[in-house]
């Protein structure tokens, strides 16, 4: 077989670097990210009172910058001890009205928790916020 060209490799090779760089821009610019919302706020309860070890029930109001209710989200809840080394408690929290979300978490200790929620908006933005239950008895 005959090599390739010296001049018809270096312009197969420069024709790939200028395609692949078109298809990159061309990418980035079809997938527009949605930006996050400034403020979303979350209003949390926690139930029975007062709080002690074993099952709660959190429930969380979410509502965006204009205070409106924000429906159609996924939430995840993340249970974490304030000291290291013990593994999260997670749960679901689902809506159960609009805006209003509710789900369980295993508090399997005394002391102070942090519970981190997770959540997917509908447009599909995630975003992060945290609360803490302090003080949980036995």
């Amino acid at each position: 077989m005959t090599p390739p060209l010296p001049g018809l490799f270096r312009l197969t090779r420069r024709s790939g670097v200028v395609l692949g760089a078109c298809v990159t821009i061309l990418l980035s610019s079809c997938h527009r990210v949605p930006e996050p919302p400034d403020r979303i706020t979350i209003e949390t309860e926690v139930a029975p009172q007062p709080i002690r070890t074993g099952r709660v029930t959190i429930t969380l109001r979410i509502k965006d910058e204009s205070g409106k209710p924000v429906t159609g989200a996924r939430v995840a809840l993340e249970g974490n001890m304030s000291h290291a080394g013990m593994a999260p408690e997670v749960g679901d929290a689902k809506e159960i009205e609009p805006g209003r979300y509710q789900g369980p978490l295993e508090l399997s200790m005394a002391g102070d928790w942090i519970v981190l929620v997770h959540l997917t908006l509908a447009s599909g933005v995630k975003l992060e916020r945290q609360f803490a239950i302090p003080g949980v008895h036995q």
